[in-house]
């Protein structure tokens, strides 16, 4: 396995931050405000019972102690945390320690298994999604769930209802739901007439239907938490959509014929979760031009089913599935399938030439002589590319 270049400097590469707006990093006191509305909600929930679940992101998200702070006092000696995995490996215990920063130290915590027989089911979705969870949401504990919110390549925007679809959900929930990320409408920054999202959102009425839940969204901006919300799970959502939708979206005033993405922090862990930045701003390539992904990947492909995907996504032959034969990743093959019919993909990172090159994708070692060996003109660079929403004038 060869070592992990360098990002190419983007000084001399035309690099592009976001310019969008700009926000101040929250105070504590910023914090501790976005929770008023809810927090003698809360107090009152607690007094009612002997222990309060919460439920928190893993680390591919951010870490959600910033938003927790707030809560310390009332909920110490008296809470459980469950890690919202969804399908993901389960957190560690360095983990556990880095995403609550040292909040509940003795509190019982666990990670979400999609695959464990304890899921309740709580009923069927009007798209066909057996909505099964995990039993510490449904058995009488009151929830508060805490979630950051950024745009996603097929849900719209993570956050919200994404604690619980498919943060503690069962994999054949999970499954059911992310066919529908083939269908029209799956797109990143768009909610109305999103499937994923209208059926995450039918879910989550279900089990609010069964249990008490308060929620909190942050919204992360150049690394620091710039916007708090708290409330419904669909309030406080929508809220930190609107900022995060204004923070994220750019303008570009044309395509171009080499794009340079790096995911950010924490994307750049997996391939699974880096490719995200490709999905958010493949279009942004000329047809015929080059797309380069420069991301350590430092856990491999982080999934599974990703290698079989690319390789599917290369052949002429594979249609898309119906919901029944659909496998979880399915509708990356799709996405694939038309971004290999316009553009060139490449990667540099530490994941071993062999398996990228039979996945269809060019491995790079050197992003800086790689470039200047194409010879297609100066390269646009985006850091962050897995969190902005980038359009262009006729968008």
């Amino acid at each position: 396995m060869h070592e992990f270049p360098g990002i190419p400097d983007a000084a001399e590469r035309g690099s592009l931050c976001p310019p969008g707006a700009t926000r101040d990093n929250l105070t504590a006191a910023g914090i501790a405000d976005a929770w008023s509305s809810v927090m003698d909600e809360i107090s009152d929930a607690a007094d009612r019972t002997s222990i309060v679940t919460l439920v928190v992101n893993d680390g591919t998200r951010p870490p959600s102690f910033p938003m927790l702070k707030p809560l310390e006092k009332l909920l110490e000696g008296r809470v459980r945390v469950l890690f919202a995995t969804g399908t993901h490996r389960p957190v560690t215990e360095a983990e556990r320690e880095l995403l609550l920063g040292g909040l509940f130290p003795e509190a019982l915590w666990i990670s979400s298994d999609c695959d464990s027989e304890d899921m309740v089911d709580l009923g069927r979705t009007s798209r066909g999604t057996q909505f099964k969870v995990h039993p510490w949401v449904t058995d009488g504990s009151p929830v508060i769930s805490v979630n950051s919110v950024e745009p996603h390549y097929f849900a719209g925007f993570t956050g919200g209802r994404k604690s619980f679809l498919p943060g503690v959900s069962s994999r054949e929930t999970i499954v059911a739901n992310h066919y529908h990320a083939c269908e029209e409408g799956s797109l990143p920054g768009t909610l109305d007439g999103n499937p994923v999202h209208l059926d995450m959102l039918e879910a989550l009425d279900y089990l609010e239907k069964r249990t008490w839940i308060r929620q909190g969204n942050g919204v992360m901006h150049m690394g620091g938490l710039v916007h708090a919300s708290a409330g419904s799970c669909l309030e406080s959502f929508l809220e930190a959509v609107e900022v995060s939708a204004a923070l994220s979206s750019i303008t570009l005033p044309r395509k171009s014929k080499v794009l340079v993405l790096h995911p950010g922090e924490p994307l750049h862990v997996s391939l699974y979760q880096s490719e995200k930045a490709i999905y958010h701003c493949h279009h942004l390539v000329e047809d015929g031009g080059v797309l380069l992904l420069v991301s350590p990947c430092r856990e491999g492909l982080g999934a599974g089913h990703l290698e079989q995907a690319f390789i599917s996504s290369m052949d002429p032959l594979w249609e898309t599935p119906g919901p029944a034969e659909y496998r979880l990743g399915d509708h990356s093959i799709v996405r694939l399938k038309q971004m290999r019919r316009r553009i060139r993909i490449a990667v540099a990172s530490g994941i071993p030439d062999v398996l990228l090159e039979r996945m269809g994708i060019e491995p790079v070692h050197n992003p800086v002589e790689w470039l200047d060996g194409l010879d297609l003109g100066e390269p646009l660079f985006i850091p962050r590319a897995g969190f902005i929403l980038p359009g262009l004038p006729e968008d």
